[in-house]
């Protein structure tokens, strides 16, 4: 188990990264927004620091146990990860697996962030897993998952209230925000560039420009990942025909969307995606 993950600008569509814990180290930034079908979770040792997470600014701030789908379009603002912390992925099926309730699952794959208030023992247990996981002892990691496990049954128990549309940010990073924003509100919609600066009150030509600057990626990139996370996520949750999942997902037709699936996960195919992260419908007793 890696003690240290840094944030890789030119990793843009990961493949699962699994059960995964390290100390990450200040300094990292996302250039570019990425994705990963993995839940993660950040725990920040002091100070704070936003995402561009769905269109929305999230900020992740000291002592907070923050969880977030990595499906989702995602990178830094400004300076990065500007101190220590540590960070955790685990995969998709344990999660869904808890049958969490409140909510929790659906709020995280619909694109929420979840910040749970301060508790003054998850330092201490982060720190606890990261030993547990780099022992090698099945009985100790056992321990470790079943106390992930119960630390989210917390989470999701003291379910905080929804967060707004994130707080404003200055220069840039603000006018960028408010296009993302848009984006996500109307992904599943028909777009163009066009539609979106006429919103934003800009030329399209500087829209394009300014957004791939500040965010790494075009306009058209970073829309097209936002209706492959939607897609996702109506494979693992549901039993739609891969047609209605690519019209629900705002995919004009199947040949494009299989195309983009494709890239966004390096060469899966959407029933293949569905098979790996779709959990078996719970088995009822005989009467």
């Amino acid at each position: 188990m890696p003690r240290h993950h840094p944030l890789r600008p030119t990793d843009r569509h990961e493949p699962a990264l699994g059960f995964r814990l390290w100390r990450q180290h200040h300094g990292g930034r996302m250039d570019v927004p990425h994705t990963h079908p993995d839940i993660e979770v950040n725990y920040l040792f002091s100070g704070e620091f936003s995402y561009l997470h769905g269109g929305r600014v999230a900020p992740v701030t000291a002592g907070r146990f923050t969880v977030l789908w990595g499906g989702v379009p995602h990178q830094t603002l400004g300076a990065g990860i500007v101190s220590d912390g540590i960070w955790m992925t685990l995969p998709l099926a344990w999660f869904l697996q808890w049958r969490l309730p409140n909510g929790l699952p659906d709020r995280l794959l619909a694109g929420a962030v979840v910040s749970a208030p301060p508790e003054a023992a998850d330092r201490a247990l982060l720190e606890r897993w990261i030993g547990d996981a780099e022992s090698g002892d099945p009985d100790r990691r056992r321990v470790l998952q079943l106390e992930l496990e119960a630390r989210f049954h917390r989470l999701a128990l003291g379910m905080p209230r929804q967060r707004g549309p994130g707080r404003a940010t200055p220069g840039g990073s603000g006018q960028i925000a408010r296009i993302t924003r848009f984006i996500a509100q109307h992904y599943r919609e028909p777009l163009s560039v066009q539609a979106i600066a006429r919103h934003a009150g800009l030329h399209p030509k500087y829209l394009m420009r300014v957004f791939k600057k500040l965010c790494g990626v075009s306009v058209w990139e970073y829309l097209t990942r936002l209706r492959i996370s939607h897609a996702q996520r109506l494979l693992i949750t549901g039993d739609m025909k891969v047609l209605d999942v690519a019209m629900e997902s705002g995919f004009s037709s199947v040949a494009p969307f299989y195309a983009a699936f494709a890239v966004h996960t390096r060469g899966i195919r959407p029933l293949q995606y569905r098979r790996q992260h779709q959990l078996p419908a719970p088995t009822r007793p005989h009467p």
